[in-house]
């Protein structure tokens, strides 16, 4: 093969590498999102930076410990949901609702949200406006959502 064929065919070769990578890289994301998150290092930040599960004084998990924590990510909540300035903006800041809500009431709203919010409305909660969309768990066990809960609960 002379040299001319080769550095004719080289912006071929390059573009057809990055069309490569784009597919990839699009089949990473599908995958994770329709694993809820899984697929990318336990949650969908996938970064590992998630700060809400730790108390800043001595380093250690709170509320339900780690079980709680790698739940809320695992589940995909991160992705709509944030703590402690990690996470999604679609929902509501969770980094204090313990000292907002009871553990039944965040319990429920795992489960059935609509029994607090009808879905598709548009909801205010601390000033700022959602649309109700969160997606009911109801057939999660109810191991996880007692862990998740008294997780959430622990963020005072």
């Amino acid at each position: 093969m002379s040299r001319k064929y080769f550095y004719n065919k080289k912006p071929a070769i390059v573009l057809i590498l990055l069309i490569l990578l784009l597919v990839i890289a699009v089949i990473y994301l599908i995958a994770g999102m329709m694993t809820g998150g899984r697929f990318i290092g336990g949650g969908m930040m996938g970064n590992g930076m998630m700060g809400g599960g730790f108390s800043g004084r001595s380093g250690a998990y709170y509320g339900s410990g780690p079980k709680g924590y790698k739940l809320f990510r695992a589940d995909g909540c991160i992705r709509c949901h944030t703590i402690n300035g990690v996470g999604g903006m679609m929902g509501p800041n969770l980094s204090h609702i313990g000292s907002k809500r009871s553990f039944s009431w965040i319990a429920t709203q795992i489960a059935d949200p609509s029994a607090h919010f009808k879905r598709g409305s548009v909801v205010t909660i601390s000033g700022k406006t959602y649309p109700a969309i969160m997606p009911n768990y109801e057939h999660m066990p109810k191991s996880q959502v007692i862990t998740i809960s008294k997780y959430l609960e622990s963020l005072k």
